[in-house]
Formats: C-alpha cells, structure tokens, sequence
C-alpha cells in the first residue's frame, strides 16, 4: 500500500509520460506530415509568385528566387521560331532551324492555346483543350523531337536549333557563409561548402577520389533547411498541442484528486452521520485504501466504536442510577409509610399503659404487643439496610440449592404446620451465588407462597436445570395485578396488612444476581420461576 506522497509522485510520473509521449507522437507522426504540407504549399506560393514577377517584367533581376541556380522560365512567343529561357544567372535564346521542329511548335502553340479555357475550379477541360494533343499523340511528338536532336551532332550547321546563351553576373546574389573538408575513406575526401542568397541556404558537395587510371569527382548540390521553415509548423500547432496537454492535465488532475478528495468525502459524510445518530449504532466505514485517508478512516471507526461502547456503558450506568434512586425513593416513603402504622399503634398502647387507661392497664397482655410492633419496625429496618449492603457487596460462593432450600423451608415450618399445608421439595444441583442474597430471594418467594396458600393445600419445590420453581395450589393472583405484581406495595389480597415488599426486594436482588423471576398462574395455583444462568448452576438427577 502507498502513501499520499508516493501517490502523487507516482501520478506526476505518470502524468509526464503521458505529456512526453504525447509530445513525442506529435514530433515523430503529425510534424513530419505537416511539414511536408507546409513546403509543398511554400513552392506552391514560391511557383506562383515567380510566375507573376515574371510576367510582369519579364526578367529575374528583381525577384527573390528560392535556389536561383535551378529556377528558369521559358517563354514561347506566339509567332516565330525564337523560344526564350530566362534564369536569375543566364538568358538562353533557342532558335528553332528545321522545318519540321518548326511546325512541332506550331502545335505546341495550338495546345497552349487550347489552356486558356482551363477550368480551374472543376480541373475540367475547355473545348480548345479537348482539341489539343491527346496523350499518344504528344509522347510521338516528343520522340520525333528527340530523334531529330539525337541525329546530329551539337556542334554541325545543320543542327536542329541555334542556341545563343547571355550570362549575368553574380549580381551579389551568393555569399560564403563557410567551406570544410571531410576525409571520407582512403583516396578519397568531400568538400563542402555553403553560401547563402540572404533568403536561403544552399550547400554542395563535391566528393573526389582517384583510382589508377583516373580521378572521379561527384557533386552534389542540396538546399539548407532553414528554422523559418519549420516555426510555422511549430507556431500553427501550438493551440493543438497546448489544448491537448491542457485536456491531459485536467483529466488526469480530476482522476487523481476525485481519488483522494472522495473518501474524505465520505469520511465527512460518516462522521456526520456519526453525529446525527442515537447511541453511536452504525455500520463500519469500509476503506481498503493503504494511504492516510484510509489510516484515518480506520482509527475514525475505532474512535466510534469506542464512543459507542463507552456510550452503552454510560448508558446501562445511568439506567442502574435510576433504579437505584428509584429504590432509594421507594424506600424512603416505604420507611414513612410503613413505619407510620407500628409507631402511631406502639404509642397508643403504650400512653394506654402509662394513663392506665380501661384494659391497657394490664401491661403483661399489651407489653408483647408492643415488642411486635417494635419487632415490625426493625425488620422493616434490616430489609432497608440488608438491600443497601448486599447491592454492593456480592460474595459469590458455590451453595447446594437444596440444603438452601431445606433451611428456608425449616424456618417456615411453624406457619406450614399451623396451616396444615403440604411441602414437596424435589431435585438438586450447585449453584454459584451470594449465600445471603439468594436466601433473600427463595426466602420471600417461600414466604409469599405460604402466606397466601390456603389451609391444607400443597406447595411443591423443584430444582432443575437452569431455574428453581415454587409452585403453590389453591390461589390465583388477579390478572389486572400481574404486570405490576414486583411493584412495592402491591398484594394480591387487600385484607391481609402486609408489606408489599416481598416480590419487590427478590426481582431487585434477582437482578443483581443476574437471575430472572418470572411469576404467573397455573392450573389451580401460581408458580414463581426463577431462571438461573446455565453457567453457574449444576444440577443433579434424583429426588429428595
């Protein structure tokens, strides 16, 4: 995986091999073409030009000729037997001796007659064209002139033409711009030399050698490029090239900076959806990118995931302060409540005693009666200040759930045999709890079921795996009360004057022990299930 810088670096790379080879295509591929077109269409203008100097003042001393030694103009009159050629250096007057060649002219005069109606727009062919020389006809004319001048020696009287040549001087035309020699092989150099018209250059080669029997000498005449040649070319493409490379930049920029500015897009878009949610629930930010954004990315989910946890933690922390104050409410207007009837009931008989006041004067009857009232205040008190102690001080142990039930049972036993109800306790196991707060638990759901199973009915006990059930037949609870039964102060019977605190104080400590009590109506009873985490409890088969 690469960093950003490598990243850039790489795409700058990239990027100025594609502008080099770009560059480079144009350079080997277009210029050469545009070039070729540009010099064809340079002679085409230089042709046209010297043609109309010409024509006009039917000389070459005023007109700038591109290489002068090679450019001639001929010029046909249209009556006699003189042809002119005329060039920057010479002036060339033909005349035509032989009778025949004479009236090969004549035609040749006819044919160009026939070029005025020359249709330049169509290429087509006027009527004074069509009349001219077909192509066979002037291939045999021009073979009868060449047979006519290959017949006859140059320099006989009866030689077809009488050439007279006037030559010019140099007219200042040519300077030497350098000479230099190059040995080109044993017996054998090239000179070179260069002279220029102040418009061009022109360079010759003559190469000399020499062999046993005779010296060899070959030139060769060439024209300088020039810079103004090709500049035209260069400067014509240049809003091509410089549209080309611009598109190349910009494409490549937008390519490579939507690699980098789209995930912190979304890395935006993510945190701010972090932000807008409730508890921090959102799915991951999936980058498989290696540089820094996507390093960011992946410590910003972290930094979430975190925040999450931590936000659930404070969440289940705020829920268990609010139960706690919760319960702390509860039992504080419990206390007031509670401890209001025994106190205002305790005073009474004893001012009763004190006054001496109709029966309170027999201390000896009402004195225990006093000792319960003072009794039924301090369990009120011990159940307040046992349910602060053990929510924070939890000592788990491993306990044999029958022996706990058994005791439990025993300490009911004067209310079972005063009642005549029937026990049946059944199966065992080990569980892993606090001794105190699960007595607490069984303790109050044994006592609630015997306090409101009628006399003579039957209460059945059954460890099994996962839960405890305590089962008591002969009594329902009103359906209206089940969903609030763990509420404080809720009984299923008005008449009786009791606490209400039973099944609250268990479902608070089941929680605690991260049990579950669950109590609802059977078939001719009520069954209270408490569910027991599979992994602290170990249950045996066999009755008891």
């Amino acid at each position: 995986m690469m960093g950003l810088s490598k990243k850039t670096f790489l795409y700058s790379i990239v990027l100025a091999a594609i502008m080099t080879a770009f560059i480079l295509g144009y350079f080997m591929l277009m210029l050469p073409s545009l070039y070729v077109d540009y010099v064809m269409e340079s002679n085409l203008k230089s042709v046209k030009e010297i043609q109309e100097g010409y024509r006009a003042e039917r000389n070459y001393d005023n007109l700038a000729v591109k290489n002068p030694s090679a450019v001639y103009s001929v010029e046909i009159p249209h009556e006699g037997a003189e042809i002119y050629l005329a060039g920057k250096f010479f002036k060339m007057t033909v005349k035509v001796q032989d009778e025949e060649l004479l009236a090969m002219l004549d035609t040749v005069r006819k044919m160009m007659d026939g070029m005025e109606g020359w249709d330049e727009g169509t290429g087509g062919k006027s009527e004074g064209m069509q009349e001219g020389l077909a192509q066979e006809d002037f291939l045999i004319l021009w073979e009868k002139i060449k047979s006519k001048f290959s017949e006859k020696d140059i320099l006989s009287e009866d030689y077809p033409v009488a050439v007279q040549v006037e030559g010019k001087a140099n007219q200042g035309v040519y300077r030497e711009e350098y000479s230099k020699i190059h040995m080109a092989e044993e017996n054998s150099f090239i000179y070179e030399t260069g002279v220029s018209d102040g418009n061009y250059s022109y360079t010759t080669y003559i190469a000399m050698g020499w062999e046993k029997d005779a010296y060899i000498i070959t030139v060769l005449p060439s024209m300088t490029p020039r810079m103004g040649e090709i500049r035209p070319v260069v400067v014509g493409s240049l809003p091509m090239i410089v549209a080309v490379l611009f598109l190349l930049v910009l494409l490549s920029s937008r390519f490579f900076s939507g690699k980098i500015v789209n995930p912190i897009i979304r890395l935006a878009g993510y945190a701010e959806s972090a932000r807008s949610m409730d508890g921090y629930e959102m799915e991951a930010f999936i980058s498989d990118s290696g540089d820094e954004i996507g390093a960011l990315a992946r410590a910003l989910h972290e930094l979430y995931r975190e925040l999450s946890e931590k936000y659930k933690e404070l969440e289940q922390k705020n829920k268990a302060l609010e139960e706690e104050n919760e319960r702390q409410e509860v039992f504080l207007r419990a206390t007031s409540h509670q401890l209001k009837t025994p106190v205002t009931a305790a005073l009474l008989v004893v001012e009763g005693m004190m006054n001496e006041v109709g029966k309170y004067k027999n201390t000896k009857e009402y004195l225990p009666e006093v000792k319960r009232q003072l009794l039924s205040m301090r369990k009120i008190v011990e159940d307040i200040l046992y349910l602060n102690y053990h929510a924070e001080n939890m000592q788990k142990e491993e306990l044999a759930i029958e022996i706990l039930v058994q005791e439990l049972v025993g300490a009911c036993q004067v209310q079972i045999e005063d009642k005549g109800l029937d026990i049946e306790v059944k199966g065992s196991g080990m569980i892993w709890a606090d001794r105190e707060m699960m007595k607490k638990i069984v303790d109050n759901v044994l006592s609630n079921a015997v306090q409101y199973t009628p006399e003579g009915q039957r209460i059945e006990i059954e460890a099994k795996a996962g839960e405890l059930c305590i089962r008591n037949y002969g009594a329902v609870i009103d359906e209206k009360l089940l969903p609030n039964i763990f509420e404080p102060f809720v009984s299923s019977d008005g008449s009786r004057k009791g606490k209400g605190l039973g099944l609250y104080v268990a479902s608070y400590y089941s929680r605690l022990s991260g049990c579950e009590l669950k109590v609802e109506n059977i078939e001719n009873g009520v069954q209270a299930r408490l569910a027991l985490p599979e992994r602290e409890i170990r249950v045996d088969t066999g009755y008891q």
